[in-house]
């Protein structure tokens, strides 16, 4: 399979929010969009995929949950992405990544302290969400969404290697980062993305690249022990005809860990990509929120 994110450009960016910013504890600006709809129900805070931003085809998403669920729903740029500052792709440690996650929980929390929050991400940010509950259990979240989950090539849930990659990886800079046990070649470019060039062209808001700090934020660490210590529901969708991540695999990687609590949802949605999941999967995640209220 080729990934291929042809079924989101056309579906055209009519409904993207214009951004709002919070600020990082290190002082960066961090680009927020919302999607808020009159006396919502809950909130969803959410995390854009690999090299993305959370104008890149996250506002269908916002739009569906607002309009169908009332569903508040918050979209991120991470830092160094989009319109959110830093240095493109990267972040001055990883562990600030995780601060940011928890600067936007408050930020959420603050607009609306009486609702129930979830968090959830897509594809590479559903790694970011996993590696941050295992940083900061302890933060007031009520449930987790993953969608086209990207758990890292720990999970072993990546289908097999083809002659097209989506993203290349110099093992090299990760090696010799550990070896100086973190003090060294964190700023350096050790990931590619291979998007279709004119998809960086079209959107210059788009990363091509990330560094060692980056990859290490948004890859778990240890996936399976990771996702068997959630202690609240899952909401877990991927698409049958995933390019990048093998359906199955998650399933089988999910189902027996995790939440054990009944609200939870491990699920695979039939036709439906690694990218184009995010045209149709608002009617899983609020049907399966409304379950949880």
């Amino acid at each position: 399979m080729t990934f291929s994110l042809n079924e989101l450009i056309s579906s055209g960016n009519e409904g993207i929010t214009p951004p709002e910013y919070i600020y990082a504890t290190d002082g960066v600006a961090l680009a927020i969009r919302s999607y808020v709809p009159e006396d919502p129900a809950a909130v969803l805070l959410f995390y854009h995929g690999g090299g993305a931003h959370g104008g890149a085809g996250y506002h269908h998403l916002g739009t569906g949950l607002r309009d169908d669920y009332k569903i508040a729903v918050y979209t991120v740029d991470i830092r160094g992405h989009g319109m959110s500052g830093g240095r493109r792709g990267d972040s001055p440690s990883t562990n600030q990544v995780w601060k940011d996650v928890s600067t936007a929980i408050e930020f959420a929390r603050s607009r609306y302290p009486s609702l129930p929050v979830f968090l959830g991400g897509h594809s590479s940010g559903a790694g970011l969400v996993l590696n941050y509950l295992s940083m900061e259990s302890d933060n007031e979240v009520s449930a987790y969404v993953f969608v086209s989950p990207n758990f890292g090539f720990r999970s072993e849930t990546s289908r097999p290697r083809g002659s097209k990659e989506f993203s290349s990886t110099n093992v090299r800079y990760f090696i010799l980062h550990a070896l100086s046990k973190g003090l060294l070649y964190g700023h350096r470019r050790a990931v590619r993305f291979n998007y279709p060039r004119e998809v960086l062209e079209n959107d210059p808001r788009m990363v091509d690249c990330y560094t060692v700090n980056m990859a290490k934020a948004v890859t778990p660490f240890s996936p399976r022990e990771q996702f068997n210590c959630i202690d609240r529901p899952v909401g877990l969708w991927i698409g049958s005809e995933d390019e990048l991540i093998d359906p199955e695999k998650v399933i089988a990687f999910a189902a027996p860990g995790g939440s054990r609590s009944r609200l939870s949802e491990i699920a695979m949605i039939k036709k439906v990509n690694h990218a184009s999941m995010l045209l149709c999967v608002h009617e899983k995640i609020g049907s399966w929120i409304e379950s949880c209220l």
